[in-house]
């Protein structure tokens, strides 16, 4: 016959309470077993099992990205799940087009490339919730070449050499940058023209596209052959994007008389900077 205790306090006169190793111990009808953090490296897809989260209040889980790599959540009704906080973390750079991502049954629930991106998540409200994370979502470029601006008009650049891409947002046949399917957040955009003229005889001014409209164009006086100096200062800000919504990086000429040309060829000639800062 199983024996029955019913007590509200257990204390203890030693350094702490004996369970015979052959026997188990449940609370809250869950299983406690040895340690409360359960610590996994994988270097394949992995799909995470009762055992990784029955007992435990946190699995860490770290995982390479030599090649595409899935880690899939448990089913919200796995022993355990509901009260296991599961993060899981980038241990090396991804190469090429390899990433980390972390998905509910197919479900992509969040993407990492870099050593040290991570994703924290909890049942919460009957779904799992993203407590933390941090993704890298960085591109950096400059003009490949000159681009002349024809006078009163605006044309977009092309052509633009990588110095860093992390995170695959930029579209090299359509010369944009866009925000990754199914996502939504924060990008965080510096633009820096340069032109081949004076300064004095400078018309170009930048003008930043987001989702097919100019979002933010530097202030000049257009419509006159005189205007001098219009544009030499670049777009710098902080912009919300949906997913799939793309920047383009324009160029406008007020100057009325003649064309002038955008400095490209260099690392310090017209360039931009983007990062992408997730939410959900």
């Amino acid at each position: 016959m199983a024996a029955t205790l019913s007590l509200d306090t257990i204390t203890s006169s030693g350094s702490g309470i004996t369970i015979d190793a052959t026997k188990t111990f449940t609370v809250n009808g869950e299983l406690l077993t040895t340690g409360s953090t359960n610590v996994l490296h994988k270097t394949a897809d992995y799909p995470i099992v009762t055992g990784d989260v029955a007992g435990k209040s946190e699995l860490v889980i770290t995982t390479t990205t030599g090649a595409p790599r899935n880690i899939t959540l448990p089913g919200l009704a796995v022993a355990g799940a509901t009260t296991c906080v599961i993060t899981i973390m980038v241990s090396a750079d991804a190469t090429g087009t390899d990433s980390l991502r972390v998905q509910e049954g197919t479900t992509e629930v969040w993407t990492g490339y870099q050593k040290g991106d991570f994703v924290r998540l909890c049942i919460s409200d009957g779904a799992w919730t993203v407590l933390d994370h941090k993704e890298t979502y960085y591109s950096r470029r400059y003009l490949t070449a000159d681009q002349s601006i024809a006078a009163s008009s605006t044309a977009k650049l092309i052509g633009w050499t990588e110095v860093t891409e992390i995170g695959g947002a930029w579209d090299n046949v359509n010369n944009k940058i866009v925000t990754p399917t199914g996502m939504n957040g924060y990008w965080t955009v510096s633009f820096n023209p340069s032109a081949t003229a004076d300064a004095s005889d400078n018309g170009l001014s930048p003008n930043l596209y987001l989702a097919g409209v100019s979002i933010s164009q530097w202030g000049f006086g257009a419509g006159t052959i005189y205007a001098s100096n219009a544009g030499q200062n670049g777009i710098t800000g902080c912009y919300y994007a949906s997913a799939t919504e793309a920047f383009e990086f324009y160029m406008t000429n007020v100057r009325s008389n003649s064309a002038h040309s955008a400095r490209g060829t260099l690392l310090n000639s017209t360039n931009f900077i983007a990062q992408f800062n997730r939410v959900y």
